[in-house]
């Protein structure tokens, strides 16, 4: 039974046993718990165990230990709340060294990159428990969902003592080249060897390096998290709790969840359906639609969802908070919305079944010089003010429904007065009938 036991599973039964849990060997690790070699001073146990003996016919002798003894005890699964207050704590680390608004760059990039890790590790000795070689399991990218480099494991950073920032931005550059197909640009926004940010080498390497101890203290596997969407849960909690304690700042990035909610059930999005976030910040409103469908019994991966959002930083975090969800099939393009829309299937717009959105109110510049001659026909309604983008962005996501597609956007209450040009914009919406209601 040991011997099919890993490395790691073995330490674990060590420590359980009160035994030393050092050696690299599973043959040293083994001989330890079963008493064939001496236990060291001062882990309770110094006597031997023991060793079993097994019969022709398979039962165990009566002085034989049973096997349930040697099994290690199910390890204690990480709940949400323990989780969001683990990571929130991290910010205490960062808190008199930083800005509170660039906490959760740091912070996200750590914990995707020890989730990826830790994934990648479970996955390597799950194939090797099944019969494959080391050398695949830990070496081959083709076996794992996210290759992880060796430079970018997390056992090789936790040992890293100085030039930690350097190291940290090296482990997102492999992960990002071994995974270009869904990671590339995603981590590049996150910056851990900042020294406008972080200070100099000494205070950089003293803060990562308590940041990299801190999140060496909870496993990201699957199998030590009490449920499979919990990972995200976590990282919308603290997204939320980033945008309070970031004040206005906060809203570039994030909407309020009972705002989000509410909407998703106005739209009621189905399985099979197209949907578009053109402003999606760190991806809720998708992310809600997707959650909305798996609720009514749908498979959320049915979905197709797509965004685009035109700060670097927040689209990498967007794309983490996307895979964290495991919705892996998902389109998220960077770059501004109004005049470089990317959003396209051969040359023309794409169209949704259902697009949501809460785009930036009232955006000074937002880009009145493109609407005069578009070459997409969105604003056929007329050319919002230079000052004012609210309804370039309405015109927008209305040119991107299809005939049987519904938009539920936030907006700011001046849209349903102001006059000039945004008045005869509202005029021609209402006499098209397209609105369903005012909230």
């Amino acid at each position: 039974v040991l011997e099919t036991l890993s490395r790691d599973h073995l330490k674990e039964v060590c420590r359980h046993l009160g035994l030393d849990d050092g050696g690299r060997e599973k043959a040293v690790l083994i001989g330890r718990i079963l008493g064939t070699e001496p236990a060291q001073q001062g882990f309770g146990l110094d006597r031997k165990r023991p060793t079993p003996e097994v019969r022709p016919d398979g039962p165990l002798t009566d002085e034989a230990a049973p096997v349930d003894e040697l099994q290690p005890p199910p390890p204690e699964k990480l709940t949400v709340e323990a989780l969001e207050r683990y990571l929130w704590s991290a910010a205490d680390i960062l808190r008199g060294s930083i800005d509170s608004s660039d906490y959760k760059s740091y912070i996200f990039g750590l914990l995707f990159l020890k989730r990826l890790s830790d994934v990648f590790e479970e996955e390597a000795e799950k194939l090797i428990a099944e019969g494959e070689p080391e050398r695949i399991a830990w070496e081959e990218p083709t076996e794992h969902q996210f290759f992880v480099p060796p430079s970018a494991r997390w056992s090789k950073l936790q040992k890293t003592a100085t030039n930690i920032g350097e190291a940290l931005n090296k482990a997102c550059s492999a992960v990002e080249e071994a995974n270009s197909w869904a990671l590339e640009g995603v981590l590049a926004g996150v910056d851990f060897n900042d020294e406008r940010r972080l200070g100099d080498g000494k205070n950089r390497d003293s803060v990562l390096s308590r940041l990299v101890q801190h999140f060496s203290k909870v496993s990201l596997r699957n199998a030590h998290l009490s449920e499979p969407d919990m990972l995200g849960r976590a990282y919308e909690c603290l997204i939320e709790r980033f945008a309070d304690d970031a004040g206005k700042k906060g809203g570039e990035f994030y909407t309020p969840n009972k705002v989000v909610e509410l909407i998703v059930e106005l739209l009621a999005p189905q399985p099979g359906m197209r949907i578009s976030d053109p402003t999606c910040g760190s991806g809720g409103m998708l992310i809600q639609c997707a959650k909305y469908v798996q609720k009514h019994g749908g498979d959320p991966r049915d979905l197709a969802l797509h965004g685009q959002e035109k700060n670097l930083g927040t689209w990498g975090i967007c794309k983490m908070n996307m895979l964290l969800h495991g919705l892996v099939d998902h389109r998220i393009e960077k770059g501004d919305t109004i005049r470089d829309p990317k959003l396209r299937d051969g040359g023309e717009l794409m169209l949704y079944d259902r697009v949501i959105a809460n785009p930036p109110f009232s955006l000074d510049e937002w880009g009145v010089e493109v609407a005069e001659a578009d070459p997409y026909g969105r604003f056929r309604f007329g050319t919002p003010p230079k000052t004012k983008g609210d309804f370039a962005f309405v015109q927008h996501m209305l040119a991107t429904l299809n005939q049987e597609g519904r938009l539920g956007v936030v907006m700011p209450h001046g849209v349903l007065f102001r006059g000039s040009s945004e008045g005869r914009i509202r005029t021609g919406l209402l006499g098209e009938d397209l609105f369903e209601a005012v909230i």
